[in-house]
């Protein structure tokens, strides 16, 4: 093996690398996202609870459940995308995983899977880009329930 051929094996294996890595990363913004309106959602549902159970409610008692109740359906399509896109992202670490897989047989095996290799890769580049979509989508559902919000 001539230094060559090293370096293309190291270049095999490092873009996939990087990929898990980027995913990762991605993916610990993401739990904590997820974490957070984890604790928002039982907030609300928590003032939900104590204002259903009040014995009389003013007008703007009655407003602010309408409102809470509200938040709380948004907030849970929010939470609807973000898990989604974790889940891509995860899915897109496994492709990841695959290709350097793919590769590392391709090379000491000898087994044809280049192709496989780089159908797996642009899967895992496809579920990296559906996370972005469902996180567009996330974003414009948090910015209305942050106008509800403000409402009330």
């Amino acid at each position: 093996m001539d230094h060559l051929d090293a370096a293309q094996i190291i270049h095999y294996i490092l873009t996939p690398a990087v990929m898990i890595s980027s995913s990762a990363l991605f993916l610990l913004g993401l739990q904590n996202r997820l974490s957070n309106l984890f604790s928002r959602f039982r907030a609300l549902n928590h003032e939900r609870r104590s204002l259903s159970q009040m014995a009389s409610r003013s007008a703007k008692d009655n407003e602010r459940l309408d409102n809470v109740v509200l938040q709380l359906d948004r907030l849970m399509r929010r939470v609807r995308y973000v898990k989604n896109a974790v889940i891509c992202l995860y899915l897109a670490v496994v492709a990841f995983i695959g290709t350097s897989l793919c590769l590392f047989l391709t090379r000491y095996a000898f087994l044809p899977l280049v192709k496989t290799a780089l159908f797996i890769f642009f899967a895992g580049l496809l579920f990296m880009l559906l996370a972005l979509v469902l996180l567009i989508s996330e974003v414009t559902i948090a910015y209305y329930i942050l106008r509800l919000e403000q409402r009330s």
